[in-house]
């Protein structure tokens, strides 16, 4: 169907209808559940100017297949480009209320508050919106990033707005440690440069050492809490390895010596042989295969949301903070 609309769409003559009636077939007759042939269509109608026409073919799209997050976005932007930016806004609010996972519920908040500050121009409606997402997810550090954007692009900065947001989070004792110690080091760079008082950036240093301590200490933990397994795991492997030493020789002691050229003498190095690790060893591999500390954090938590990945750094470089060089957490919450 698609290389057949495809080999109209190219062709000089004005095809307009035939090309509606092809479309009109293959998406309510032949693959009335095939998104991708409707999405085509809706995007045809709109390049043809017509917009309630696209807008409907989204809408029965969105019954027959509901929750496709690309079908949501499409509505949402079809009502932006044709001018009902009103229109636009009740469709954010009703899927963010709608939607039933929080991390989609995040994303879809952050594009209707930065619709709302770009477009809408109403940068208080935008902070609104991303406080009353807090309030349902207060340890989300995307959404205190967004706010310290939105308000380091007001003229001129309010440095008290900006300093609110990140105590607000530094004061979670649930939010990750790691992500406490990278916001206290971006508040001093943000008082650095933008503070009217001194004593506010050595009191921002003396909190993010006192963090970054706390996290040294963490890591630290973590690495002896390691250190004691490994010995215990060698031990276990030990045993098993001695217990299975008897048993093996007592079969061999049955057997003439190799001397009398009976019996060859048994070759320990080939596989199976008594050199051989028992089958214990694995897990003692597995073990020590492990990523470091900070490595596995990464990974576990950048994991656990599938929107964090290739997300930008801020791409700030430190020194003189315990050489703690890190990035913002690969966040991008554009």
């Amino acid at each position: 169907w698609l290389r057949y609309l495809r080999y109209l769409e190219e062709k000089v003559t004005d095809n307009t209808e035939i090309i509606r009636d092809v479309y009109e077939r293959a998406c309510t007759i032949h693959h009335k559940k095939k998104p991708n042939l409707h999405l085509h269509w809706a995007v045809y109608e709109e390049m043809q100017g017509n917009y309630e026409k696209a807008g409907e073919i989204l809408t029965a799209l969105e019954k027959v297949v509901p929750n496709l997050i690309q079908v949501i976005y499409r509505r949402i932007n079809l009502a932006r480009r044709s001018g009902d930016v009103a229109t636009a806004a009740d469709l954010y609010e009703h899927y963010i209320d709608k939607a039933k996972n929080r991390v989609i519920a995040n994303n879809m908040t952050i594009k209707y508050a930065r619709f709302c500050w770009k477009i809408l121009n109403d940068i208080d409606r935008a902070v609104s919106i991303l406080k009353k997402a807090l309030e349902k997810d207060k340890e989300n550090p995307r959404l205190y990033l967004q706010l310290i954007d939105m308000a380091l692009q007001r003229t001129p900065v309010d440095e008290g707005e900006v300093i609110g947001v990140i105590d607000i989070y530094l004061a979670r004792d649930n939010a990750e440690l790691e992500q406490r110690v990278m916001f206290a080091q971006r508040k001093i760079e943000f008082l650095e440069d933008f503070g009217s008082n001194v004593k506010s950036v050595q009191k921002a240093t003396d909190e993010f050492q006192k963090l970054l301590k706390q996290l040294q200490e963490k890591k630290k933990k973590s690495e002896d809490n390691k250190k004691q397994e490994e010995p215990n795991l060698k031990k276990t492997k030990s045993d098993q390895k001695d217990s299975s030493g008897p048993s093996y020789n007592a079969s061999q002691m049955s057997q003439p010596p190799a001397s009398t050229g009976q019996y060859s003498a048994p070759n320990y190095n080939q596989s199976g042989g008594y050199s051989q690790p028992p089958a214990q060893g694995g897990y003692n591999q597995g073990y020590n295969q492990q990523p470091p500390y900070n490595q596995q954090y990464n990974q576990q938590y950048n994991q656990s949301d599938p929107n964090y990945n290739n997300y930008q750094n801020w791409g700030y470089s430190q020194t003189g903070y315990g050489n703690y060089n890190q990035g913002w957490g690969g966040y991008n919450y554009y």
